[in-house]
Formats: C-alpha cells, sequence, structure tokens
C-alpha cells in the first residue's frame, strides 16, 4: 500500500469518528442533563466532561489533520495545516494534540477513584461535590497541559529533525513543508558522525512515562478494589447493585479500549523509535484509532447502562 493511501485514510476515519462522536456525545449528554437514570449521583458531571473533552478532541482532530511517521529514530507528530500560521502556533497545536492522549487516560483514572469512593467509602465523596469537583477537573487539565508544555519544550525541532522531516514529506507522502507543522519525538542526534542518545528526549519520555503509568497503576488499584467490594456488597436495593456493576463495567470497558487501541500502539511506536525499528507511515494506525475511538466511546455507556438503553428505546423504566 502506498504510503500517501494514509492521507486519505486518517481523512475519512477523521470524518467519520467526528460525526459519529457527535451524535454519540450530543446524545448521551441530553441523557444526563434530563436525568434519565437516577442514582448517578456526581458522576453525571463526570461523564459530561467527558463528553465535553471527547467533543473537543475529535474537533481538534478534524481541524488538524494529523498524521505520524516513523523515520530512523524520529516519531513525527504532525499536522495538515489549513491556512497559514507560524511553525510556533503549529508546535502548540501537534502538542496539544499529544497532550489529549494523556487527558484520556487521566479522566479515566479519576473515575475509577469516584467509582472507588461510590462502592468503598462512600463517606468520602465530599471530596467529589461542589467545587471540590471543580478541583478534581482542574487537576486533570495541568496534568494534560503538563504534558502538551514538555512536547512543546522537549521535542523542539531542529536541523537534523527538519533534513528527516523534508524527505519524509517529499518521499512517502508529496507534502510540502510549509503547510506542514509538526513535533519530532527523536531519540539520537548526530554529533561528529556519530549518534548520541538526546538527553532532553529522554527527559521528556520519562515525563510521559510517568504520567502514563500512574493513571494505568490508578486504574488497576482502584478498579480491583472496587470490582471486589461491588461483587460482595449487600445492597438495600437490587436495583442500585446492578446500577453500580453497570457504571463499573461501562467504564473498564471504556478503559479496555483505549487501552489496547491507542496507550500499546503509541507504546511500541515510540520503543521501536529509541530502538531504531522501521515503522515508517504504519504508525499512522494510532491516528486511526485517534479518530475512531471518541466515536464509540459514548456508546458503550449507551449500551451497558439499562436506564439509558431503555430510554433510547423508549421503554419505560
Amino acid at each position: 500500500m502506498s504510503d500517501v493511501v494514509w492521507i486519505r485514510v486518517t481523512d475519512t476515519c477523521s470524518t467519520i469518528g467526528l460525526f459519529v462522536s457527535t451524535f454519540g456525545n450530543i446524545t448521551l449528554f441530553v441523557l444526563l442533563i434530563r436525568k434519565s437514570v437516577n442514582g448517578i449521583g456526581t458522576y453525571r458531571y463526570l461523564m459530561i466532561s467527558f463528553c465535553i473533552f471527547s467533543s473537543i478532541f475529535t474537533s481538534l482532530e478534524k481541524f488538524m489533520r494529523p498524521l505520524m511517521h516513523h523515520y530512523k529514530n524520529t516519531l513525527m507528530v504532525l499536522q495538515r495545516k489549513r491556512f497559514d500560521f507560524s511553525d510556533s502556533v503549529a508546535i502548540i497545536l501537534s502538542a496539544s494534540y499529544c497532550g489529549c492522549f494523556a487527558m484520556c487516560f487521566v479522566m479515566f483514572a479519576v473515575h475509577f477513584i469516584y467509582r472507588y469512593y461510590v462502592s468503598c467509602q462512600p463517606q468520602k465523596l465530599f471530596h467529589f461535590r461542589g467545587k471540590k469537583l471543580w478541583y478534581w477537573i482542574l487537576g486533570m487539565l495541568l496534568v494534560a497541559l503538563s504534558w502538551v508544555v514538555t512536547a512543546y519544550i522537549f521535542f523542539e525541532p531542529d536541523e537534523e529533525t527538519e533534513y528527516e522531516l523534508n524527505i519524509v514529506l517529499s518521499t512517502y507522502y508529496g507534502l510540502s513543508r510549509e503547510k506542514i507543522g509538526y513535533v519530532p519525538y527523536a531519540f539520537y542526534k548526530t554529533i561528529d558522525h556519530q549518534r548520541v542518545l538526546r538527553p532532553n528526549t529522554l527527559v521528556g519520555v520519562f515525563h510521559h512515562v510517568v504520567v502514563m503509568q500512574a493513571t494505568i497503576y490508578i486504574v488497576f488499584h482502584f478498579g480491583i478494589k472496587t470490582f471486589r467490594r461491588i461483587r460482595n456488597i449487600q445492597a438495600k436495593s437490587v436495583r442500585t447493585k446492578k446500577l453500580q456493576l453497570q457504571l463499573f463495567v461501562a467504564l473498564v470497558v471504556q478503559t479496555v479500549i483505549p487501552l489496547f487501541l491507542m496507550y500499546l500502539p503509541n507504546m511500541i511506536f515510540t520503543c521501536s523509535a529509541l530502538l531504531g525499528g522501521g515503522i515508517g507511515a504504519w504508525a499512522n494506525v494510532t491516528v486511526v484509532m485517534n479518530h475512531l475511538y471518541p466515536a464509540i466511546d459514548p456508546f458503550v455507556i449507551l449500551f451497558i447502562i439499562k436506564g439509558f438503553r431503555d430510554t433510547l428505546i423508549g421503554r419505560k423504566n
């Protein structure tokens, strides 16, 4: 398959992702606002925040028209500019796209903490009420912002990455440099004809690894505890227990999907760049998954949560 085909593939998936995601998130947002399911509590607002984030993510993707390419020891996150703006703005947008990747998993980590409080320590739910809920949202935004800043500062383009970029654009995609913004995850640079590791890249990757491993640890740690509690809980209402189990299952599915579609491919491609593998344009698999994931996500909740499902098909609760 010619590498130029990836431009059409990513554009098609971007359009599909935008329309399906918009439909799904608007539907879920309306159901949440109308309080179609009772017993959700503050979790309603966390789900609303995820709907808003997902819509922003897909809109940013559609505007940026991203591509990814692995060349030698560099993983390039590219965007095709829709109009002429400075390279600094282009780098910020590309870094923001990377930050959305982090925001996705940070939000899931917070969701698992909330579900743990509901099932295991309900006396601590006041941490998610009133103004304190906004502290959680601000914290998630700050973690994502740290990812954006790290990508902007520690993965800065230079003459060597510019040379590699021009080769990639002319050889594989037939695109002009003036229409491209990018963030290069370049692990090596050439000094006196020798390839040496870039310390700034190692610092940036270390930050990314810490954030991702911390969120995954939180997901598994609180997820396992919550599952054990829900399995053994003696709820006053069978309906309440079923709802809590449905919410937990939906959250697990919502987490597993990006774990396999986004996190694992990105980890493989990043390690390949460090080790010098030859993935090339196949790195765009991650872009395709990033386009399609927000389209899948709201339907996980709509189909697993019985109250939402009944509302959609017109069945009375």
